[in-house]
């Protein structure tokens, strides 16, 4: 699995009718991450940022979180937005083993 963090922009409309309306965006956001196959880890609003809202989600892969990202950002409601791809310390302990096969190859320019 693959953590994502997703940081979106309401348009003004959307941000108008999420205020106006009684929809519950956590428990979309939920459905639609569940869709792809992932688990939303956490939906928060942003108080004085750039974005209005951030989603984590552990998906199973990119092509999964792509296929959110693309729904929710080219749905109409989403102004601008931005992902930060995550990752765990069972990852990082992982790419250290990698990275002490690659030292054995890699040359830096130069050398």
């Amino acid at each position: 699995m693959a953590l994502f963090m997703w940081m979106g922009k309401y348009t003004p409309e959307a941000g108008k009718a999420i205020v106006e309306g009684e929809s519950n965006r956590e428990e979309m956001a939920r459905a639609t991450v569940e869709a792809a196959g992932g688990k939303l880890i956490g939906f928060y609003g942003l108080i004085g940022q750039d974005y209005h809202v951030a989603l984590i989600a552990d998906m199973p892969g990119t092509a999964e979180y792509l296929g959110v990202a693309m729904t929710a950002s080219l749905s109409g409601a989403i102004a601008d937005f931005k992902t930060i791809p995550m990752y765990d310390t069972a990852t990082l302990n992982k790419a250290r083993t990698v990275a002490k096969a690659v030292k054995q190859v890699y040359q830096p320019p130069g050398s």
